[in-house]
């Protein structure tokens, strides 16, 4: 409620002048009286709508945005506005922050970092006018290679994807912009998306890959977008079982689904999807046409129109006259500094040696390996990639630390105005765009740009500058200035700091192992950027670090040999192996961190700010340690078969007893931290946490469940987490909520959930493999098997009757 009054005190716009009245011209509208509930102003609407008006809600149509559906002038309905993506806005290069990804949230393992994520990029969104955000991404990583795992906040456990996407759906939803959980569902895999049947059964949809959706429902996100793939042999946007039944039915959804773009192959309506996108081959004319021959209900096309309606007027489309434009620029120093945060808090200490870090003032001279300090991956690629202003390389962070002055630009060609006048260079590559005085200000801001993207094009037009990584495809625009820009080479940069004591940082880019490892050997420690990445329509070839052109595992290898101390700082889009672990000190997994990276992994690396992430996925000890079959992945005759039904990820390294090279859950700190005093009840799990050591930190607590034999899960699943700050030496008690759901299995022939009986195992701990305490629970075998009577609603209210036995 707070945010929307400090939205309506940003924007005031009278009701009244909005909407244009149905019945009678100039008159208020009676759907624009706020007072009545967004449901209701809804069905006012839809009765004052032709059939027609109501097709026209149920496809794209218009241009400008990712996707759009144009604005009814005669009910002044407003225009949708939809764009990418899941971790920020994609569109004008330079306009928009680029926030650290999904998956990289999902890694803070903090609800309230997840919070502030949502909420900084509706503030984004709806500054650019959208009134869609196609995002937040909620796929479980079922396969550790998949292509779009980065984008994804659940990692592979349902429980952690439902319970961080809620408060980034309220974030989002928060600013006036409607949230878009993707992809529904089974979004496994790039492989082949556009063909490929994802066989799965109704038992593993339910515990693991619906409860993430679940959550964003929970949580009112206003729309779901389905997915490429088909499902058990039909396509996800066209099968009734999933969007019909599961979704709208069982899972209680009642936002409107829409398609992923190309993704109608039929008009099916009466299946569960209500929007076609981005346009009107199944969802337009074939659609009215339907409808008027009889072969579709007109209740199928008022129920869609309505499920798009209301969200619309929950988050205020209709009440508030959004006047922000694609080329409104949404970045801000308080989101940098928020991306900066959000960035460190997500990374995790995967190992620390003797205390290699953080590093201290006596450390005055580091050596800084690989190009990926100078020019890093900060985000995957396809829909879910922003290509900010900048990117904090950790190469100038380090040196800017040390006090070390990085040399300006050399001279440019700029003060000869050879420029080219009624030419606009109509390309984005590398493009970012700055407000400009005039054609010589742009050219001066083009040869001055950082960030790891040299501007060597610019074009200037109604007092904003454009600045390209080239100048191809000239188009003829009168009222363009263009022009090339040559930038002399700086000076060589100097390698210590001029005060004292003198600190020095040397760079090799790694091309030469020999002089990486030579230049490591002079330093007191010696830190190896590395990384690989991924994108949307393909999935990774590897698991093996893949920068320094491939010879990533190499170059660590030949540096940890010759330093003092070895640290390596590593981007993924998900799990990587890591075959030279037991060889370097300290290893810091940044996930996709964003624009901020450099500055943010400094942060970390010095102590600045705590290193709390915990990983939301398993790392295996090799490559191909999950072991799947080529049915399983990338499928057989397009399909894949789920045969590992619920043993994924850490639960199939548990149910094998697989060690891999680091656990789900896994992170270290720069304190230690005690566990003690389990309490358990059916209520929820408390213990008390104690910080043992000199600094102050973040735990973050895990509580798994072990079910009776007799309900066939696998060993341990997390049924609840909390991160909290404890100074040295204090205590903090944290509480973890259980309720039926808790206990409960997907049963199969009462398609409901079903509480088990029987003992429970209760385990606490830092990670999925580091269990400090553990208990028994005892579910009462009479309430069990009255539950399972119920209906297939659940009441997350009832708790069912223990006995409890706790062993500490």
């Amino acid at each position: 409620m707070a945010a929307r009054a400090a939205l309506m005190a940003l924007v005031t716009v009278a009701a009244a002048a909005v909407a244009v009245a149905a019945a009678e011209p100039g008159a208020a509208a009676a759907w624009m009286d706020t007072s009545d509930p967004p449901a209701a102003r809804a069905q006012k609407l839809l009765a004052a709508m032709n059939l027609t008006e109501k097709v026209h809600m149920l496809h794209g149509s218009g241009s400008g945005y990712v996707g759009n559906v144009e604005a009814n002038t005669r009910l002044g309905i407003p225009a949708l506005k939809l764009n990418d993506g899941p971790q920020g806005f994609r569109g004008i290069s330079g306009t928009s922050t680029a926030w650290p990804s999904g998956l990289t949230i999902g890694a803070s393992f903090d609800v309230d970092a997840a919070s502030k994520w949502g909420t900084a990029m509706g503030v984004e969104f709806y500054g650019k006018g959208a009134n869609v955000q196609l995002g937040p991404g909620l796929c479980l990583a079922r396969v550790p290679k998949c292509g779009r795992n980065f984008e994804y906040i659940s990692g592979e456990d349902p429980f952690l994807g439902a319970t961080m996407v809620a408060p980034v759906i309220t974030g989002i939803q928060s600013k006036g912009v409607i949230a878009n959980a993707k992809h529904w569902v089974d979004n496994s895999q790039e492989t082949n998306r556009h063909t490929v049947s994802e066989v799965v059964g109704e038992r593993e949809e339910f515990e693991l890959y619906y409860p993430p959706f679940e959550g964003a429902v929970n949580a009112g996100v206003g729309s779901v977008m389905c997915s490429y793939n088909k499902i058990n042999g039909t396509w996800s946007c066209e099968n009734p079982n999933h969007l019909a039944r599961d979704l709208k039915q069982r899972l209680n959804f009642s936002g409107w689904v829409m398609s992923d773009w190309g993704a109608t192959h039929s008009t099916s309506i009466t299946a569960g999807l209500d929007q076609e996108m981005p346009g009107a081959n199944f969802m337009g004319d074939a659609l009215l046409a339907a409808v008027k021959g009889g072969s579709i209900p007109q209740s199928a096309v008022d129920d869609a129109t309505l499920r798009i309606l209301t969200p619309m007027f929950q988050m205020g489309v209709f009440d508030y006259n959004n006047t922000g434009t694609l080329q409104t620029n949404v970045t801000s120093p308080a989101h940098n500094a928020l991306a900066r945060e959000l960035a460190a808090g997500s990374m995790v200490l995967l190992k620390n040696v003797d205390k290699a870090l953080p590093l201290d003032d006596t450390v005055t001279s580091i050596a800084i390996i690989g190009d990926q300090a100078a020019n890093p991956i900060v985000h995957g690629g396809g829909s879910g990639q922003v290509v900010p202003y900048y990117v904090a390389a950790p190469l100038d962070s380090f040196r800017a630390r040390f006090g070390i002055v990085t040399p300006p630009p050399g001279p440019s060609n700029c003060s000869e105005a050879h420029w080219t006048t009624g030419i606009d260079y109509r390309n984005q590559d590398s493009q970012t765009s700055a407000p400009a005085g005039s054609a010589m200000d742009c050219c001066n801001l083009c040869a001055s740009r950082g960030g790891g993207q040299p501007c060597n094009a610019f074009t200037f037009v109604g007092g904003t500058c454009w600045m390209k990584g080239d100048a191809h495809n000239p188009v003829k625009d009168g009222s363009a200035v263009s022009g090339i820009v040559r930038v002399a080479p700086p000076a060589p940069a100097a390698n210590c700091s001029s005060g004292s004591p003198k600190r020095c940082i040397y760079y090799a880019d790694g091309t030469d192992v020999n002089e990486a490892a030579a230049i490591a050997a002079m330093a007191d420690v010696a830190i190896v950027f590395a990384a690989t990445t991924s994108s949307e329509g393909s999935d990774r070839t590897t698991l093996n670090l893949t920068s320094n052109n491939g010879q990533a595992n190499m170059l660590i290898e030949a540096v940890a040999k010759a330093a003092k101390r070895t640290v390596v700082s590593m981007v993924q889009p998900g799990a990587v192996v890591t075959p030279w672990r037991d060889d370097v000190d300290a290893i810091i997994a940044a996930f996709m961190p964003g624009q901020e990276y450099g500055n943010a992994v400094m942060d970390v690396i010095f102590g600045d700010k705590e290193p709390s992430g915990r990983l939301p996925l398993t790392f295996p000890a090799f490559e191909g340690q999950e072991a799947f079959t080529p049915s399983q992945w990338p499928g057989v005759n397009l399909v894949s078969t789920y045969s590992e039904h619920l043993e994924v990820g850490y639960r199939y390294y548990d149910a094998k007893n697989l060690a891999p090279a680091f656990p789900f859950g896994h992170g270290l700190g720069y304190t230690t931290f005690a566990y003690t005093g389990l309490q358990a009840s059916a209520a929820g799990v408390s213990v008390t946490i104690t910080n043992t050591g000199s600094r102050d930190g973040a735990a973050t607590p895990q509580l798994y469940l072990g079910f009776p034999s007799s309900a066939g899960e696998p060993p341990k699943q997390l049924k609840g987490f909390s991160k909290v700050d404890v100074k040295a030496g204090a205590s903090a008690t944290v509480t973890m909520p259980l309720n039926d759901r808790s206990f409960s299995i997907w049963d199969t022939a009462s398609h409901s959930w079903a509480v088990q009986h029987g003992d429970f195992s209760v385990m606490v701990g830092a990670s999925s493999r580091d269990i400090r305490l553990t208990g028994t629970l005892t579910v009462d075998s009479h309430r069990a098997l009255q539950h399972r009577r119920r209906d297939a609603a659940f009441d997350g209210e009832t708790q069912p009757r223990v006995g409890v036995s706790v062993a500490c």
